[in-house]
């Protein structure tokens, strides 16, 4: 008779935790890659790959209370034959795969849905199609993505042009409800080689949107360098139409964006620009109104030398000088990547940017033997909030460093959520970094340890920002030691409807997920 293992619920009694959460017990995960899909509570599922590379599954897990109710291999099967594995989802509480199948030379996407007995509940139900071009080889795919109030969810594809042809789109925006907001093909009004679709976002009320970089060409229509910038245009995409806005800074590139929106059809957009070819010199702010085809706010803030360089060491702040010195360019910010954006109930916005780059070595040794090693660096974050006139509230930089080693990266990141007025997130760290009542301390220098993965020296970081003030606290929130586990942050997920996080912890082929109530 299996024993049925109880939950631990933990509570602040010794300092450790500063929230109540609760704990499934360490237990074996079944598999590899594990992807997981909350639904609520403690109630969710899961997806590994089960069994050797070749002779493998794609396995689905309900778990119910965490503990595991259900468990079936995932379908391929289409009318067509069999097909492959594109996204999934959760849908109106339910399991939803999407599957593309090749045939008679069209590319298909169906889509089907799963109960909670991890079975199909009717025979996969075609949701979009293309004809693939005459003698095009090349390989393609069907992106799939949701809205953040998971109402909407967008099927999207791309017909590359040939030659001096653009490039066409088709897309189709569904509720949760499986009914068909919109839908159609649309053709790239600029050519393929000189532009780049860059952003792809639904808002909460089903509007699809999507940003383009325009990039400046030579005489022969060139492009000499992707960091020369002509504009950055956004679409609004209805049936067969695309309403286009540019947003233009001047003599300035931009280097980032991503968009966020409210329920008013008002979308915001957001990121970084810099001058000339490389790094980053500050961020701006647009307010789109789409229906009066106008920038109804707009706003920078450029970063001063202090905020860029607090975390320089004295060598790298004389090399930057030397730099300035010479008329060439002096310390910049560079390769950023979104992590969180909010928009706030006055209509602004919130911003949490990560410097993220992957560094690539290939050595030889005597005997000839090559190897590639690719390095990982997760550092410091960037944070914002600005109102919804344009105005940049406040501007923050948190100093961390996690490096890895050709691991993809699997344990660097954040992971959070928005509560009313505070951004709260986690990350690995180093206990180093902290006294032994867990608060924050910088080394004799002024600098801080990088994050570690060992036993002894690893724990999770807790960082708590004020979004009115942007002032932030910094802690350690719990070890290693404590959890027996390894935090996998970047497959925290938070769930708004519910106000939850739920929190991912690995050690070995044993996994544990957390539910922390906010």
């Amino acid at each position: 008779m299996k024993l049925k293992l109880s939950c631990i619920l933990l509570t602040l009694c010794s300092g450790i935790f500063a929230q109540n959460i609760e704990w499934s017990p360490l237990m074996k995960s079944g598999g590899r890659g594990t992807v997981i899909l909350p639904i609520q509570g403690k109630d969710f599922y899961t997806t590994v790959w089960s069994g050797g590379a070749i002779l493998g599954s794609l396995q689905l897990k309900k778990y119910a209370d965490f503990q595991e109710v259900a468990k079936e291999k995932i379908e391929t099967k289409t009318p067509d034959g069999v097909g492959s594995i594109n996204n999934y989802i959760i849908n109106n509480g339910k399991f939803v795969t999407f599957i593309s199948d090749k045939n008679e030379g069209k590319n298909k996407l169906y889509y089907q849905v799963y109960n909670a007995s991890c079975t199909s509940e009717e025979e996969p139900k075609l949701i979009a199609e293309f004809v693939y071009p005459k003698g095009w080889n090349r390989p393609s795919s069907y992106s799939v993505f949701q809205s953040k109030n998971k109402e909407y969810f967008v099927v999207e594809y791309i017909i590359p042009g040939k030659k001096e042809e653009s490039d066409r789109f088709g897309y189709t925006v569904m509720n949760s409800d499986f009914e068909v907001k919109s839908s159609g093909e649309y053709e790239s009004p600029y050519p393929a080689k000189e532009s780049d679709f860059t952003n792809h976002y639904v808002s909460n009320t089903g509007d699809y949107f999507v940003g383009m970089k325009v990039y400046n060409t030579t005489e022969k229509g060139r492009v000499r360098d992707f960091t020369s910038l002509k504009k950055y245009v956004v679409f609004l995409v209805k049936d067969e139409n695309m309403d286009e806005m540019e947003l233009s800074i001047g003599d300035k590139r931009i280097t980032d964006m991503t968009f966020s929106s409210d329920d008013k059809q008002i979308l915001t957009c957001t990121g970084l620009y810099g001058e000339g070819n490389v790094g980053t010199k500050g961020a701006f702010y647009f307010q789109v109104d789409f229906n009066r085809k106008d920038i109804t706010n707009e706003g920078y803030s450029e970063f001063t030398k202090e905020f860029i360089t607090q975390d320089f060491s004295d060598r790298q702040k004389e090399r930057a000088d030397k730099r300035e010195a010479k008329g060439k360019t002096g310390a910049q910010l560079y390769s950023y990547d979104f992590r969180e954006v909010q928009t706030t109930a006055d209509g602004g916005i919130v911003v949490v940017m990560e410097q993220y780059y992957v560094v690539v070595t290939t050595t030889t040794d005597s005997r000839g033997v090559t190897r590639t090693t690719y390095t990982y660096y997760y550092n410091d974050l960037i944070t914002y909030r600005v109102q919804n006139d344009g105005e940049f509230e406040w501007i923050n930089k948190i100093n961390k460093s996690q490096v890895s080693s050709n691991d993809g990266g699997f344990y660097s990141s954040i992971g959070g959520y928005f509560a009313d007025e505070t951004f709260i997130m986690y990350f690995n760290d180093n206990n180093k970094n902290y006294s032994e009542k867990g608060e924050f301390v910088k080394t004799a220098k002024g600098g801080f340890y990088p994050a570690s993965m060992r036993k002894k020296r690893n724990c999770v970081a807790k960082v708590d920002i004020d979004l009115k003030t942007g002032e932030f606290t910094r802690e350690r929130y719990t070890s290693r030691e404590e959890t027996s586990a390894l935090a996998v942050p970047k497959k925290f997920q938070a769930d708004y409807t519910n106000n939850e996080l739920f929190m991912y912890f690995i050690y070995g082929k044993k996994e544990k997920f957390g539910l922390l109530k906010f």
